[in-house]
């Protein structure tokens, strides 16, 4: 069960970013469309479910596709870097609350940390998230409470029919940039081992991602606000506190998991690994410039269709492979029944 947990928070940690720690990205994708918001969180976590399943049982079928497809490593790319930036420009605003030169020295130390993960890997990864992410699960539990607690005035909801198109786009856009991460943490994994880590993976999504829009509808007053938890907390500085801890973990294991993804995209086009380690820390880091808000509401739409594109990629690949493997195996006992 250890190795169940220990991939379980890998998964949990790629996920619970910026957007979701913030509470922005909850809103955008679903508080905002009202009672309606909870049926399409259920609906995305059964999606979730079966990306998590279908992508750790081919974990090796996927890095190949993204190793020897130009085209999909273009994608992967370009949505990991749009990624990267916010994560990037959602730790700048944490920052931020402190004078220029504490700032800087904050800039430089998570540079410093994220080269020195998305250089070492996938054991790195694991080790990280496995130590940071079951305290933070706890902390955000106690931050909803709060949360909750406080006066409520609910936001009026916003065409909740179209958030039927906004659930499967938050999943492609949240699981495309996790694909080679899940695929990796797939190996060696048995079909029970599969399982439960699916199940384990999407239930404390689902906890989360319920929790967290319930408490987002009663506070119409942070639909303005660039972190709406945060925003929320501002009133008690022990919960404030809380949740720029929570926040600050959730950009920072969702940072080095796709630090390392675009790095393995960008493997396909640089045969310097010193200069595809630079590049995936570097780039995003600049682009984050543009803010944690913009980039959100302007590039993560873009980025979610393309998404949705390459998991149906994917999909596609992983029937077609299928079909070939049944076909031989056919062939094969045909022609052992002709020698018969």
């Amino acid at each position: 069960m250890k190795k169940v947990w220990t991939i379980v928070f890998l998964i949990f940690g790629t996920i619970v970013g910026s957007g979701f720690s913030s509470g922005k990205e909850i809103f955008v994708f679903f508080s905002r469309f009202g009672r309606l918001s909870y049926l399409y969180i259920f609906l995305a976590c059964v999606l979730f479910f079966l990306l998590f399943y279908l992508f750790l049982l081919k974990g090796k079928k996927i890095i190949n596709k993204l190793e020897n497809s130009k085209i999909i490593n273009v994608i992967m790319i370009f949505i990991s870097i749009v990624f990267t930036a916010s994560m990037f420009a959602g730790l700048k605003s944490l920052f931020a609350f402190s004078n220029s030169f504490v700032y800087i020295l904050l800039c430089a130390l998570l540079l410093s940390f994220t080269l020195y993960i998305t250089m070492k890997g996938m054991k790195a990864l694991e080790k990280v998230t496995a130590f940071l992410m079951p305290a933070c699960a706890f902390v955000f539990l106690s931050v909803l409470i709060f949360i909750c607690f406080q006066k409520q005035e609910f936001f009026v909801e916003t065409k909740p029919p179209f958030g039927l198109l906004y659930s499967p786009l938050y999943v492609a856009l949240n699981f495309s940039t996790s694909v080679f991460i899940v695929g990796k943490a797939g190996d060696g994994l048995t079909k029970k081992q599969t399982f439960l880590v699916s199940l384990f993976s999407t239930l404390l999504l689902f906890a989360f991602l319920t929790f967290g829009n319930f408490a987002l509808r009663g506070h119409a007053d942070s639909f303005y606000a660039d972190m709406p938890f945060l925003y929320l907390c501002q009133g008690n500085k022990f919960f404030f506190v809380l949740c720029y801890i929570v926040i600050f973990i959730g950009c920072f294991t969702t940072l080095i998991s796709l630090c390392y993804t675009l790095k393995q995209s960008l493997n396909g086009f640089f045969k310097s690994d010193l200069t595809t380690i630079c590049l995936s820390v570097f780039f995003p880091f600049l682009i984050s410039e543009l803010g944690f808000s913009q980039i959100v509401s302007n590039l993560y739409p873009l980025a979610s269709v393309l998404a949705i594109f390459l998991l149906l990629f994917f999909i596609l690949s992983f029937q077609k492979a299928d079909k070939e493997i049944h076909q031989k195996c056919q062939n094969a006992k045909d022609k052992g029944g002709g020698h018969n």
